[in-house]
């Protein structure tokens, strides 16, 4: 790890520079081995999604532009470690980086913070009360979520005024439906009020660990396999590797794979998914060839309940990004 935060851009190859004093970021020694230096994430008091703190966040592109191509539906293997702080307070829970493939652009098209996921998809992961772990999915919200109208362009990923990039940086942009109860409930296209389950799910073969649950929202992703054995704790060091399938080419073809290990161990495994609405194309250099370090992490939800009541850290090491045209793993 390099000595200051301002020299990350090279060393992770983000996409713009972290600033020292103005990044929630700092370099510190490893808290188990003194002698090695590891990144540090800042929670500050009262911070959450919507709070208007700086969130710990960065892109990066650790991979070349070409290295996501051929003649298969293609693999992205991310692992990186992360300790939380002894103590630590989970509250109701916050975001951890992932995978982001593809492009967002266009109305309401992100792929987080409410967004349709048209031309992207992201697969972050959720800490929730109590340590639970979740994949955290954004992807093809239409073919999830069919019953769902098209949502009314109130937002754009590509305005340039300085608050609509602040609000698309900070990953704080309200979206157009919103829940009465964050993250479980949502208003359906005949103005019901529905509690978001596993349904969406159906039919694509997803293993989770004994007690884990699903979670369908269509104003707020897909949560997999949350809780049950998944399960951080303060204190230690944790492994996260996150193994990814793209669909292959055609529309909303169902062959996508998922797979997360916790400490070595598989606690998610999900075939027949829909990643990208129109698949993989090998044939071509589309956006949907762009893969990234999607590192975005807060308290949150998007309420004052998810909160910290005080200042909170991670530390971070370890980070490795790999494609191959087979399953990658160890």
């Amino acid at each position: 790890m390099p000595p200051s935060i301002a020299d990350l851009k090279s060393a992770l190859h983000l996409q713009s520079a972290l600033i020292p004093n103005v990044s929630p970021f700092q370099i510190v020694s490893d808290p188990k081995i003194g002698s090695k230096r590891v990144l540090r994430s800042i929670y500050p008091a009262g911070s959450y999604s919507g709070s208007g703190d700086k969130h710990a966040a960065f892109t990066a592109t650790p991979l070349s532009n070409n290295a996501f191509q051929g003649k298969v539906s293609r693999y992205v293997r991310l692992e990186y470690q992360l300790y939380f702080q002894p103590g630590f307070n989970w509250v109701k829970g916050g975001k951890l980086p992932g995978i982001l493939v593809g492009e967002e652009k266009g109305c309401n098209g992100g792929c987080s913070g409410g967004g349709s996921a048209e031309f992207c998809f992201s697969t972050r992961m959720m800490w929730r009360a109590n340590g639970g772990g979740e994949m955290y999915l954004y992807a093809a919200k239409s073919v999830y979520f069919p019953d769902q109208p098209p949502e009314s362009c109130k937002r754009s990923m590509e305005a340039s005024s300085p608050e609509a990039l602040f609000r698309l940086r900070q990953r704080n942009i309200n979206p157009y439906r919103i829940p009465t109860e964050a993250d479980e409930v949502y208003m359906t296209s005949k103005g019901v009020v529905k509690r978001a389950d596993g349904s969406c799910l159906n039919g694509m073969g997803v293993t989770i660990s004994p007690g884990a649950t699903n979670v369908c929202n269509p104003t707020y992703g897909i949560s997999i396999g949350r809780g049950g054995k998944f399960q951080f704790k303060s204190g230690t060091w944790h492994n996260i590797t996150q193994i990814v399938r793209v669909n292959s080419k055609g529309k909303a073809k169902r062959d996508g794979f998922l797979s997360v290990y916790l400490d070595g161990k598989q606690v998610i495994k999900a075939t027949n998914l829909v990643f990208l609405k129109s698949g993989y194309d090998p044939s071509t250099t589309a956006p949907n060839h762009l893969v990234k370090l999607m590192f975005s992490s807060f308290f949150g939800g998007h309420t004052k309940d998810y909160a910290t009541p005080t200042k909170q850290w991670i530390d971070w090491r370890g980070f490795k990004m790999t494609t191959s045209a087979t399953n990658i793993w160890k």
